[in-house]
């Protein structure tokens, strides 16, 4: 039981805490505030995924759970400024308990002296695409150089397509964007989102850890990578093309056929690496049988459930 409180407890507690003080704050002070935490938390992962010995364990059950308390205060931040979207807000929720149930099996691999290789290459994946994506994210200034390279890259296929198209300049803020004008008119504006480079950030970050043949990853590498760019740009180009020529709604575009056509572009790319790399596949196989060491948190659910 004083497992269970200790690591479902102490997130728990966070989001409350959040919800009463630093949530209502302005972005420059929630960000002071919470910033550092994530950090804090990566590089720990980072530091335990490239130490060797039973002690790392201890940096990784750490690094864990402040990674985990980071996501704890992000929950209502995804609802209130993210267009009060609930599905961000509860994945992110569900994602805490998942972070925080991670950090409590590198502390079982610590007290019982085991090595778990899908928890190794989660450490290794989380630090490599997590570093690479926040990286960009809290930067404003690295955020707005990359908006902009898609941004230009945008309007330059809208313009050989034969339509006059222009990237504006990069607006910093709370939601760093680069307007794109249509005909001479503010047609759309894009994110960080609309980069690609958060699954970009993740397909790296599982190359880089998973431990696979160099050929095959690099392989895989350029199956993925350059494809979800090539296809973000399309997206883009779609998404303004349909608005701005066909009449159709941006949230039709953006939020229904341009999710649905990335996540079947996703779904297709990770069979490919599967194929490739089926040891990858293992490692996620894996990782769902971590309930199965039994430890105490394992053992308490199994005594209620009976």
């Amino acid at each position: 039981m004083k497992h269970a409180i200790f690591f479902f407890g102490l997130p728990s507690i966070v989001m409350i805490v959040t919800h009463y003080t630093i949530i209502n704050e302005s972005l420059e002070i929630f960000n002071l505030v919470t910033i550092p935490i994530l950090f804090l938390g990566l590089v720990l992962i980072g530091v335990g995924y490239f130490n060797k010995g039973i002690k790392r364990h201890l940096i990784l059950f750490l690094g864990w759970l402040i990674f985990a308390l980071y996501w704890a205060t992000q929950p209502e931040f995804l609802y209130y400024k993210g267009d009060e979207d609930i599905v961000n807000a509860v994945f992110c929720i569900v994602g805490v308990y998942f972070l925080s149930y991670i950090s409590y099996h590198e502390y079982l691999c610590y007290k019982r002296a085991e090595e778990i290789e899908s928890l190794q290459f989660l450490a290794g994946a989380t630090f490599f695409a997590g570093m690479l994506y926040f990286v960009f994210q809290k930067i404003d200034y690295m955020a707005g150089l990359l908006i902009k390279v898609v941004a230009e890259q945008t309007a330059a296929i809208l313009r050989a397509m034969g339509y006059a198209v222009e990237a504006g300049g990069v607006y910093y803020g709370i939601n760093t964007h680069v307007p794109v004008y249509f005909n001479g008119h503010e047609s759309v504006q894009l994110i960080l989102a609309c980069t690609g480079l958060q699954s970009m950030a993740v397909f790296i970050g599982v190359f880089a850890a998973l431990k696979a043949d160099k050929h095959r990853r690099i392989k895989a590498f350029f199956y993925t990578v350059p494809t979800i760019y090539v296809l973000n740009l399309i997206r883009n180009v779609g998404v303004i093309y349909g608005t701005e020529e066909l009449g159709l709604s941006f949230y039709l575009m953006h939020n229904v056929i341009g999710k649905a056509g990335s996540l079947v572009a996703l779904i297709v790319l990770a069979f490919i690496v599967f194929e490739l790399l089926p040891e990858l596949y293992d490692n996620i196989m894996d990782l769902f049988k971590l309930p199965k060491r039994r430890g105490p948190i394992e053992r308490m659910f199994y005594k209620l459930l009976r």
